[in-house]
């Protein structure tokens, strides 16, 4: 006998808070009980799409550091030095390594939103 999985407690009992115990629960608490279903939601996706989307920042990260020589670090101290050389103005410049940033944020922003707010990217598109 398998037992279900932490995806599947998540999506089950989510069902359950918003199908049946929503209704029954007084006015004044349902908007608790959405917020407790949108972080079983966000959780849910965590599960399934959070080592890729850590991945996908990293491998970012990794290549606009590359071409500064500095390859190999990990995401929070590439995520440090990064934030320190746009302080610098390092990518003012509306040059070929602007464009890379702003495409690997763009990307590292999608891929969290996917996980943290999906309406959000299928407006944008």
């Amino acid at each position: 006998m398998n037992a279900p999985d932490a995806r599947e407690l998540l999506s089950t009992s989510r069902e359950l808070l918003l199908d049946r115990l929503l209704a029954a629960l007084p006015a004044h608490l349902h908007y608790d009980a959405r917020m407790i279903a949108s972080a079983m939601a966000i959780a849910g996706r965590e599960i399934d799409q959070g080592e890729r989307c850590a991945q996908l920042e990293t491998d970012e990260l990794g290549r606009l550091l590359a071409s500064r020589g500095l390859a190999g670090l990990t995401a929070g101290d590439a995520r440090a030095l990064l934030a320190q050389f746009i302080r610098q103005g390092l990518y003012d410049q509306p040059d070929e390594q602007q464009r890379a940033l702003l495409a690997a944020l763009g990307a590292i922003t999608r891929s969290r939103l996917a996980v943290s707010n999906p309406k959000v990217l299928a407006h944008a598109r």
